[in-house]
């Protein structure tokens, strides 16, 4: 047993040690971009750095820019915020500011920066993010942009990505920059405002990007005009209900947040998205282990311990899959895993009464919580 409980803690240790291995550094040494990594968007006469940096320097370097907008900067906003059928939400710099006709409450962004230079060998301007617009829901999945106007001239731009609510990680998961270059391509191609939407080949690779950006160009007069779904599957079983009730309960728990949280942030416009949020992780973090408590005393440990682990597995699964998830980065399914090893752990002290077992099972279930709370996952 002791060889059992050491090679258990043993995974958890290592899924949250390798979980934080594998994320990005944000150290800031205050680099410009190389003038050889630099692209001259299509009519704009200057030059771009097609990324997004977490500060002024290429050492922070994150998503790519992957959407050019070739406008007044006043009328693309204008394009965006004013028509109340697009599921936009607006939020200036740090403080949240609702769009007139838009229906949605105020999203949150983090500050992000790009680089823009009048020419490729010339010095250039780190330019913050103007303002930001999301459409969605914030604890659910959501598209969601940053845009730079540009210092000069008559263009903005644009980095879009898709991103989900992560319970775990208390912040947004990114999951792709293409769906969200593709969300603004449908939302305006059929504008009357809009001449031209086609995609640009620059060949930099990295931050999501394939090489190519979408160039988005106005013509004339604004005539503005603006459109989640979950779908969660349904489990066999042929065991006693005893056998049954944890599982779908550890499941339920996972769901559940998710649903009320949904719920709550589309009943409650006004509410701050965050908030909710952190009135609901207490239920995340507290609801297994104490459902664990209650339904497993007493019966086989080791099966107990496998529908405890499989449990927390199933719900974290339909949940991303209800976010749209389809591909898991490596850290976040390690950490994953962590959870659940530990979840089964403490089910398997708690089954056969061994206080030491649960207490190292709940040990390993609270670091496995604190580590992406502290930014290591």
């Amino acid at each position: 047993m002791r060889t059992r409980l050491a090679v258990v803690i043993g995974v958890v240790a290592v899924a949250v040690l390798a979980s934080a291995a594998v994320g990005p550094s944000t150290d800031d040494t205050g680099r410009d971009p190389a003038p050889e990594t630099l692209f001259a968007p299509e009519g704009t006469d200057n030059h771009l750095w097609p990324y997004t940096s977490r500060t002024r320097s290429v050492d922070g370097r994150t998503l790519a820019i992957n959407v050019v907008v070739r406008a007044d900067s006043g009328e693309f906003r204008t394009a965006l915020v004013d028509r109340s059928e697009g599921n936009w939400t607006e939020v200036e710099g740090d403080q949240s500011v609702a769009a007139d006709s838009s229906p949605w409450r105020p999203a949150r962004g983090a500050a992000r920066y790009t680089y823009v230079a009048p020419s490729r060998n010339a010095t250039g301007t780190w330019v913050r993010a103007d303002y930001q617009l999301s459409t969605g829901t914030y604890l659910g999945r959501r598209i969601h942009i940053r845009v730079y106007p540009a210092p000069s001239g008559d263009w903005s731009a644009i980095q879009a990505h898709a991103e989900y609510w992560d319970w775990f990680r208390m912040r947004h998961t990114v999951t792709g920059i293409r769906p969200g270059a593709r969300f603004l391509e449908r939302d305006l191609r059929e504008e009357p405002f809009v001449e031209r939407v086609a995609r640009e080949y620059h060949g930099y690779q990295g931050g999501g990007s394939d090489g190519w950006t979408t160039t988005i160009e106005f013509a004339g007069p604004l005539a503005v005009v603006g459109a989640v779904g979950v779908g969660i599957g349904r489990a066999r079983a042929r065991r006693s209900l005893a056998d049954v009730a944890l599982p779908v309960a550890l499941a339920g728990v996972i769901l559940g947040v998710r649903s009320l949280g949904l719920a709550v942030e589309e009943a409650v416009p006004a509410a701050n998205p965050q908030i909710l949020a952190a009135g609901l992780y207490p239920v995340l973090a507290v609801g297994p282990p104490a459902l664990v408590a209650w339904l497993a005393r007493g019966r086989p440990a080791e099966r107990v311990a496998l529908l405890a682990a499989g449990g927390l597995g199933t719900g974290v699964v339909l949940d991303l899959a209800g976010v749209g998830v389809r591909v898991v980065p490596i850290r976040m399914a390690i950490h994953r895993l962590g959870l659940c090893c530990a979840l089964g752990l403490f089910a398997l002290g708690v089954a056969r009464g061994d206080r030491r077992t649960a207490a190292a099972g709940l040990l390993a279930w609270a670091l496995a919580l604190a580590a992406p709370l502290a930014g290591y996952v």
